[in-house]
């Protein structure tokens, strides 16, 4: 078995910390994910397709789609009738296997890898857990706050949850709005 002198484990510690500093500095291990991009007329509208559909999967487009448009591209034989709405992204279309369907909205987790923001009136304790600094606890404060308070007016509100301070609602405020069109100051 080989003996090394005091010196040579100096030399190996302090090579295999640099080495492992390196390697957290590259993989930004513990810190908060990068927000999502500002909505810009050219970012792209994500759909999510589930169910009976021949291609069921997450599809881009380049604007807001119509609903046949989004189950032609899934190969779903649902057909939306007469009212043909626009899709805004992150929506969600369940086909059933009787041909009917069912909109909605993604997952937390999924949104979050898409860069969309959270509804913070809409999302279920479970999306919550998506955002950083946000455990299964206090996503589930923020659902009862918001069942007992009413929605969210402003995302400043949030500060009223117990276990939410400034520095929170700075960590989580990228990340969630308030409706698709409102206000998020």
């Amino acid at each position: 078995m080989p003996h090394f002198s005091r010196t040579q484990l100096g030399v190996s510690l302090l090579l295999g910390a640099a080495l492992l500093l390196i390697w957290a500095w590259r993989g930004n291990f513990g810190l908060s994910p990068s927000p999502p991009p500002a909505s810009t007329p050219n970012h792209p509208v994500y759909v999510e397709v589930a169910g009976a559909a021949a291609r069921p999967g997450v599809f881009e487009f380049p604007q807001p789609p119509a609903l046949s448009q989004v189950l032609a591209e899934a190969g779903a034989a649902a057909s939306p009738g007469p009212a043909d709405p626009k899709l805004a992204s992150g929506s969600k279309v369940e086909v059933t296997g009787e041909g009917r369907y069912r909109l909605g909205r993604m997952d937390g987790p999924k949104l979050m890898t898409l860069g969309l923001a959270l509804d913070l009136n809409r999302a279920a304790a479970a999306d919550l857990e998506a955002l950083p600094g946000i455990g299964p606890t206090l996503a589930q404060r923020i659902v009862a706050y918001r069942q007992t308070h009413g929605p969210f007016k402003n995302i400043g509100d949030l500060e009223q949850v117990s276990g939410i301070g400034p520095k929170k609602l700075a960590q989580v405020k990228p990340y969630v709005v308030i409706g698709e069109n409102a206000d998020n100051d």
